[in-house]
């Protein structure tokens, strides 16, 4: 989308109020934005197909690197939803940066690295949207990629509290911590949330590597995100699972007792 075609959709979003639209310009990232975005955002965002950074993210993300510069925009305007205070502003940025994601979700190859890093993000648009369903459905799909991605586990926790599903809520961090048992964050919740000591036993899993490095701004990883934060705040969280199983617990609703972590009925 070019600048014309930006301030045309401000002007009808902010009744042809030019002063949204200046505070939201200039559209393409800053250096600055740039700077708080994980590191391989600048090496996609430079285009150099030919470097030796460009070529080992690539191999290490997969194919869908070439794209990745449309997730990158999309923590951009995550980022500047929550740095403004305008309404018109807010839902531009929500609106652009799911575009942003769906983008790269259109067309994931096999070798992508980056499928649960990516469907999180994607939830917590939506989240910040006020459709939880679309969330939910998006952090159960992060799990299903990685079921190591602690972040997904407390936003999904975090929707079922504000649904009044607070079972569900206690279900979701119970699992996550059968995947990760060694997670203060997921331990700490799970106590919140009315759970007892001693914490679920450890399911046996195979850890999948996140390759999202930390941010260069060293801001919260999903260890002390308990709150939605900046995409910024976006990274690695896995942590080493032991080799232990409990009988889980029940799951479901009374239309489909086979879904564990379905949308509210």
């Amino acid at each position: 989308m070019n600048n014309i075609a930006v301030i045309f959709l401000l002007l009808v979003m902010g009744g042809g109020n030019s002063s949204a639209v200046a505070a939201v310009l200039p559209y393409p990232i800053t250096a600055e934005e740039l700077r708080r975005l994980p590191s391989y955002c600048a090496v996609r965002m430079a285009g150099d197909m030919r470097s030796p950074e460009y070529r080992a993210w690539r191999e290490r993300i997969g194919k869908n690197f070439d794209d990745l510069h449309h997730y990158c925009s999309g923590l951009k305007f995550i980022n500047r939803y929550w740095g403004s205070n305008n309404a018109n502003e807010r839902s531009f940025y929500l609106q652009s940066a799911k575009a942003e994601f769906d983008y790269v979700t259109k067309d994931i190859k096999a070798d992508f690295t980056m499928g649960a890093e990516l469907f999180s993000s994607r939830a917590e648009a939506f989240k910040l949207m006020g459709k939880m369903g679309e969330a939910i459905r998006d952090y159960n799909k992060s799990l299903s990629i990685n079921p190591e991605f602690v972040k997904s586990y407390l936003q999904l926790a975090d929707l079922y509290v504000t649904g009044n599903a607070p079972g569900r809520a206690l279900e979701t961090i119970t699992e996550g911590l059968r995947h990760l048992p060694d997670s203060k964050a997921l331990q700490r919740r799970y106590l919140e949330l009315g759970g007892k000591k001693p914490f679920p036993e450890a399911i046996a899993s195979k850890t999948t590597e996140i390759v999202s490095p930390h941010p260069v701004d060293a801001t919260p990883t999903p260890e002390t995100a308990m709150e939605p934060t900046p995409a910024s705040a976006v990274s690695a969280g896995s942590e080493p699972p032991t080799a232990k199983t409990e009988p889980p617990l029940p799951i479901g609703t009374p239309k489909n007792p086979y879904c564990r972590f379905c949308p509210l009925e």
